[in-house]
């Protein structure tokens, strides 16, 4: 009796379920990202802004550094292959497309200083990664993209590539040719050898030998070329970015001389104005020796320094040594006389003010490497 009762009600709940399930239906998926365009908003990283938008360098296929952090490239990975100096023509296509000019990323949330991830453009809103994957410099980083609405996107770029078999797809589209060690010798030949008798067994040896010593020697030649054009376009490329790290420190360092220079010289001009009553005299005052200067580039990279002109590397090495490494106060109490306060005062200026010359001649010079340097790369991945 009891369950001729149960078995309609269990029937009947699942049908109400099911009705249910229908109607809900399947949730929308979301649509992908269109090419070129910039990646959706999405919320900032913890102490981090949401965009970063300034001028970068290539360092590798899939990364970009900028003062004091790297940028990863989302969704992308090297291209592996021992044929060509493809990470080489990656880092050329990325500086065409830079220009020198500035780049912005959206930086993806669980990112952490200095190694960032983010979705880069450039200032004419290139896509980096896109354009890298479109000539098959770098390859679908598939753990990053897969379930992103930036998936369809980054696959459509690669087959893009691999159709044209741009990059590293032309060797992996072309067709294996296995090439015989040594060219055989006819059957007529060896009859001849044969019946010719040892001398001319032996010179065919000889023959035979000369050719692949020669041959040997040729691709040992080759190779040995191409390690060393490899291995200058690498130096060529760690003395750029050094050169560029250490001109945009001394920059800032300039800035802050000359930040210093407006503070005090503001101060300088109240002690010497008979009609206002000195800042010190009524509660005392604490005046900067000197400005706070950085050195983390510098102090990083100091072994680095043999890459540059044996002068220039000098003269960086002279001024970061005559920066003062701690600051130092002076303390004007209320009772320091007034003309005792100005000749501090205009002791700090112009001391502050000295430092501007060696700064300078030193950014002068880091300018003129780069801009003597700038075309090597280039000739060089030609040259390849």
């Amino acid at each position: 009796m009891h369950r001729k009762i149960i078995f309609p009600l269990v029937a009947l709940a699942m049908l109400v379920f099911a009705g249910m399930a229908s109607a809900a239906g399947p949730a929308p998926a979301p649509a992908p990202a269109p090419t070129g365009q910039a990646m959706p908003s999405m919320p900032s990283v913890s102490g981090l802004p949401e965009y970063i938008k300034r001028p970068m360098r290539a360092v590798d296929p899939v990364t970009l550094r900028a003062e004091g952090f790297s940028i990863r490239l989302f969704g992308i990975k090297p291209a592996q292959t021992a044929e060509t100096p493809l990470e080489l023509k990656a880092l050329d296509a990325m500086d065409q497309m830079i220009q020198e000019g500035e780049v912005n990323c959206q930086i993806l949330p669980g990112s952490q200083m200095p190694e960032l991830i983010g979705h880069c453009f450039t200032q004419s809103n290139e896509d980096i990664a896109i354009e890298l994957l479109q000539h098959g410099f770098v390859v679908v980083d598939r753990r990053q993209t897969y379930g992103s609405i930036f998936a369809t996107t980054y696959e459509k770029a690669q087959e893009q590539a691999r159709l044209a078999s741009a990059g590293v797809w032309s060797f992996v589209n072309a067709p294996d040719q296995q090439k015989s060690a040594m060219p055989g010798l006819p059957t007529n030949m060896l009859m001849i050898v044969l019946i010719v008798g040892p001398i001319g067994g032996l010179l065919l040896v000889a023959l035979i030998m000369w050719y692949w010593l020669k041959r040997m020697a040729s691709a040992q030649e080759a190779e040995s070329e191409q390690s060393s054009r490899k291995e200058q376009m690498l130096l060529t490329r760690e003395r750029q970015v050094l050169v560029s790290t250490l001109e945009g420190e001394l920059i800032e360092n300039k800035n802050k001389i000359e930040a210093f220079l407006v503070i005090y010289g503001d101060l300088l001009r109240s002690l010497k104005d008979p009609n206002e009553v000195p800042k010190y005299q009524q509660g005392g005052d604490i005046v900067q020796k000197h400005p706070s200067f950085s050195k983390t580039v510098f102090e990083a990279n100091i072994n680095k320094l043999s890459l540059l002109d044996i002068k220039l590397a000098g003269k960086i090495s002279k001024l970061y040594t005559s920066m003062p490494k701690d600051q130092e106060y002076i303390n004007l109490e209320p009772g320091v006389p007034l003309d005792t306060a100005v000749q501090l005062v205009e002791k700090v200026l112009k001391d502050a003010e000295g430092m501007l010359v060696p700064i300078n001649a030193v950014i002068s010079g880091l300018q003129g490497a780069t801009a003597v340097k700038a075309a090597a790369p280039k000739e060089q991945a030609a040259a390849a």
